[in-house]
């Protein structure tokens, strides 16, 4: 599966870039991250790295399926 650089370059980070990460990007959008919140905000952003990666794979491994008929 094709991923954007932005996600390739996310998905790469380890659980220790993780903080660097989150105040480079909030600061390139003007956004203040309170000192109480930061704890909370890097593991949910290490969960969500996590969470892409085994998204990404599973669409990997099924890449050359057809995708199966949406029945609600």
């Amino acid at each position: 599966m094709a991923i954007d650089a932005a996600t390739r370059a996310f998905l790469d980070l380890t659980d220790g870039e993780i903080a660097a990460w989150a105040q480079a990007r909030a600061a390139a959008i003007d956004l203040t991250l309170s000192e109480a919140t930061l704890a909370a905000v890097h593991e949910n952003l290490s969960l969500l790295r996590t969470q892409t990666a085994l998204f990404v794979a599973a669409l990997s491994e099924h890449a050359d399926e057809p995708a199966p008929a949406f029945e609600p």
